[in-house]
């Protein structure tokens, strides 16, 4: 890798823990892959993580939840008991420190995404959350006004962040003694393949991300280390994006559900065919330098961890050897917290689901004929 070959001396290590498209893949990575992934082991695969490193970041980049049984199930609950979903339970758990919104996001509309983000604001008794910044920084929401309600009013970025306005275009997080700069990114397509009714989406992505990285370099922040968490969809656009750009140090991409892995990584199995290419991706910029570009496949299945090196002006110098896609597996075990306020009330939810009865089948051996909706046998 371009980076990791260079000689000059690293001044500051930066572990950046990421993830996207968990997609309210809460239990487990489905049929026949129950002993991986869930939100349970992802939690204590984070923590672990978090553990044995001095400087992390942790960060999503986008499609936090998902139409199906389980997002349905937390919705419910939601509405039933005014509690906060299991995604936003789950995702203020695991502790983000920035937050990308992708499509699916929008799914339900504008005014379900803010209950999702309102409901850190309701932590359950016993637990320690903190609401995290979420930053998009092509789209405008003041047309919504659900969501406008929580964005906040002196952004565009936001460093001391209001736990009820977290919606920014892009934060500063400090980390150690550094303080990183992180911008949000959605898919200029967000409003043909999902409803985010009246959120405008800017489609110059490539001039958005120019102002933002000028505004992060200049003062008042004088950043020297960016960060682009972006949902495009694919990561080829990342890297077209990063052609056309400057002062860029790393992509988080999302939305593609690519996986990225190198020889010797461990996998889920039946994965092996499903590598996409090495992690990190590497692309130059419009000035020349080499950005490593990082994405993970989805649904909790995969911790992608980025050991990022940089020089006392900010240059990213060199790759940790311990970069890569990390399985979520039963051996990183089980968060308590997460199992039972997550995990355990959705299996819960899923088993009353299949226990509902929903139609009558009956075979007339007499007749042979077949009765719908009757108890005639």
């Amino acid at each position: 890798a371009p980076a990791a070959a260079r000689a000059q001396k690293v001044d500051f290590w930066l572990t950046i823990l990421h993830n996207n498209d968990g997609e309210s893949q809460l239990v487990n990575a489905g049929s026949d892959l129950e002993e991986y992934g869930g939100a349970a082991r992802f939690k204590a695969l984070v923590d672990a993580r978090r553990a044995a490193a001095t400087n992390v970041v942790m960060i999503s980049s986008g499609d936090n939840f998902l139409a199906g049984p389980e997002f349905n199930l937390g919705l419910k609950h939601n509405t039933d008991t005014g509690e906060p979903m299991y995604d936003t339970v789950a995702m203020a758990l695991i502790g983000y420190d920035a937050v990308n919104l992708g499509n699916h996001d929008f799914d339900f509309g504008p005014d379900v995404l803010a209950r999702f983000i309102e409901g850190y604001q309701a932590p359950i008794a016993g637990t320690t959350w903190t609401t995290p910044p979420y930053v998009s920084a092509n789209l405008d929401m003041s047309a919504e006004p659900n969501l406008a309600a929580l964005v906040d009013p002196l952004g565009p970025i936001t460093t001391v962040l209001n736990p009820l306005k977290p919606i920014a275009e892009s934060t500063v997080v400090t980390v150690g003694a550094e303080d990183i700069g992180i911008i949000g990114l959605e898919t200029p397509n967000l409003a043909t393949i999902s409803s985010p009714r009246n959120v405008v989406i800017d489609q110059a992505v490539v001039q958005v991300v120019k102002d933002q990285v000028a505004a992060l370099l200049a003062p008042p922040y004088s950043v020297n280390k960016i960060i682009l968490t972006s949902h495009l969809q694919d990561i080829d656009l990342e890297k077209a994006l990063v052609a056309d750009v400057t002062d860029i140090d790393i992509v988080i991409a999302g939305g593609g559900d690519e996986l990225l892995a190198n020889t010797g990584d461990t996998l889920i199995p039946g994965d092996e065919d499903d590598v996409y290419g090495d992690y990190p991706q590497w692309v130059q910029d419009k000035a020349g330098a080499y950005v490593p570009i990082v994405t993970t496949s989805g649904e909790y299945k995969y911790l992608g961890q980025l050991e990022a090196g940089f020089d006392a002006a900010g240059n990213l110098v060199g790759i940790g050897g311990a970069s890569g896609p990390l399985m979520v597996s039963t051996a990183a075990g089980n968060d308590p917290d997460m199992q039972k306020y997550v995990v355990d009330p959705v299996v819960a939810g899923l088993a009353g689901l299949q226990a509902d009865q929903v139609a009558t089948w009956c075979h007339d051996l007499r007749l042979g004929e077949t009765i719908f909706g009757s108890s005639k046998s």
